[in-house]
């Protein structure tokens, strides 16, 4: 995905109101594979294992999110200041509208939470891994 689509897809992300986005799995497919995009699955362990999740995907279960999400960069996600675009999954979309809005309380700014979760972007054809 080009600069010039990121950088509109999170126009108004910026500043004190910066706010996690929502991306539909057809979207976020066309992110994945970009060198500057991370894609983080937020359901347990369990979950993971039984249905699979995005390839390459980081795995931080949303209990324990707090650990793998440090805006210095001292956890498994890029620093907040990295200039990552920062993709999150869970099941239906609940849990990582929640880590997204967590992020974006600690300083990152180019966060996206897909849509219909896990389900949707199988179905968009994005690559998938266990």
């Amino acid at each position: 995905m080009n600069f010039d689509t990121i950088k509109t897809l999170f126009a108004g992300s910026q500043g004190s109101g910066a706010r996690a986005e929502d991306m539909s799995a057809s979207t976020a497919v066309q992110f994945h594979g970009d060198a500057d995009t991370v894609f983080v699955d937020v359901r347990g362990l369990g979950e993971i294992a039984h249905s699979g999740t995005i390839r390459g995907a980081i795995r931080a279960p949303l209990p324990e999110f707090a650990r793998h999400a440090d805006p210095s960069g001292a956890g498994s996600l890029p620093a907040a200041n990295a200039g990552k675009t920062i993709i999150l999954v869970c099941a239906s979309g609940a849990r990582s509208g929640a880590a997204a809005q967590q992020l974006v309380r600690m300083g990152y700014t180019k966060v996206a939470n897909i849509m219909g979760g896990i389900g949707a972007w199988s179905r968009a054809g994005g690559p998938m891994e266990r």
